[in-house]
C-alpha cells in the first residue's frame, strides 16, 4: 500500500522535472545570455565547443543585412548574430519542431524584432525568399554524407552573389566537407577557417560568375 501511495508524488516530480526546460548561456560580447533549451535537443544543457569555436569566429565578420540560422537548434548562433546585429533580418530554421518552440521561446523573450524562426526541412521554407547575404550552420556529425551535401547545396542556392556560408562540424569530416564545399562553390572560394583540437570552422562564398574551378 504505501508503494502505491506514493505512486502520484512521483508522477508529479517526473512531470515538474521535464516540465523544466534545461538553459544554455552564451556570451554576446560583454553581454550573457540565457537561452531555454528542450529535453533532448543536441547539447540542451551546455554549449557546445563547436558552437562555441563558430561563436568566437562570427564576432569578426562584419554585419550582414540577411542572415540564415540553417539547423538552428534553440537559437544560439542566429540570437547571437541578432544581438550583434540589431538591423539585420535574422532567419533561423530547423527541422526539429522541439528546437523551433526553444528558439521562438527565446526571440520572444528577448525582444528580437527583425528575427523569425521557421520549421523547414532544409531550406525548403525560405528557398523562395530574397537571398541571404550569411548563412551560419553547425552542422550535424551523425546525419551521413548524403543529408551534409543537402546543408551545404541548399546554403549555396540561397545565397546571394558574394553571400558568405560559414560552417562548424567535427574535424572527422573536415577532408569531406573541403571537398565538397570546393565542387559547390569552387576551390578558390572556400578555405578553412580555423581548426581546433576537436572541430573545424570552413567557410565559402558564392561567386556572382557561379561556381570557379
Amino acid at each position: 500500500m504505501a508503494a502505491t501511495s506514493l505512486e502520484p508524488d512521483r508522477l508529479q516530480g517526473l512531470r515538474t522535472h521535464l516540465a523544466t526546460h534545461p538553459r544554455v548561456t552564451i556570451e554576446v560580447g560583454e553581454q550573457i545570455v540565457s537561452l531555454a533549451s528542450r529535453h533532448g535537443l543536441f547539447s540542451a544543457r551546455s554549449l557546445d565547443d563547436g558552437t562555441a569555436m563558430m561563436l568566437r569566429e562570427l564576432e569578426s565578420l562584419p554585419a550582414a543585412a540577411r542572415v540564415l540560422d540553417l539547423g538552428c537548434g534553440y537559437g544560439a548562433l542566429g540570437i547571437s548574430l541578432a544581438l550583434r546585429w540589431p538591423d539585420a533580418d535574422v532567419m533561423m530554421v530547423d527541422v526539429d519542431l522541439r528546437a523551433i518552440e526553444a528558439a521562438r521561446e527565446n526571440v520572444d523573450r528577448l525582444g528580437l524584432q527583425h528575427t523569425a524562426v521557421l520549421p523547414s526541412d532544409g531550406v525548403s521554407a525560405v528557398r523562395a525568399q530574397a537571398q541571404f547575404d550569411l548563412v551560419v550552420s553547425n552542422l550535424p556529425a551523425q546525419a551521413g554524407n548524403d543529408a551534409l551535401d543537402e546543408l551545404l547545396l541548399g546554403g549555396h542556392d540561397v545565397l546571394a552573389a558574394d553571400g558568405l556560408l560559414v560552417v562548424v562540424a567535427v574535424n572527422g569530416l573536415r577532408t569531406y566537407l573541403q571537398r565538397r564545399l570546393a565542387d559547390i562553390f569552387g576551390k578558390r572560394q572556400t578555405s578553412k577557417v580555423r581548426q581546433g583540437q576537436r572541430h573545424t570552422v570552413l567557410q565559402a562564398v558564392r561567386s556572382a560568375a557561379g561556381t570557379s574551378p
